[in-house]
């Protein structure tokens, strides 16, 4: 049983939190296509839709998809360059960086 002590400290680290980002991001990595997008992400940056296709062995139009999800929930960037669009991780976030240690282990 916690001390009131104890248990203040518990709502403080549960409340600490913005828990509406942590569910969008692991409501984005719940389908297993995106979780390999997110992996193969991870081990290379500025990939383009067509090879996130080809190496997770879904269309063109899914992975594109797939990838919108994964930009709404802030996991990853793209950059615009012509006509081309790089996806890569979103390094610059503590829940990004979090899960890629998970993801890596």
């Amino acid at each position: 049983m916690l001390t009131p002590k104890e248990h203040k400290k518990l709502e403080s680290f549960i409340k600490g939190i913005d828990v509406r980002r942590m569910a969008a991001a692991f409501d984005a990595l719940g389908e297993p296509n995106r979780c390999l997008i997110f992996r193969a992400l991870l081990k290379h940056d500025n990939v383009i839709v067509s090879q996130i296709a080809a190496a997770v062995g879904i269309s063109e139009s899914l992975a594109s998809q797939h990838l919108k999800v994964l930009l709404n929930a802030d996991l990853v960037r793209r950059v615009k360059d012509g006509k081309k669009v790089y996806y890569t991780i979103n390094s610059t976030d503590p829940l990004v960086n979090a899960l890629k240690n998970v993801v890596e282990t």
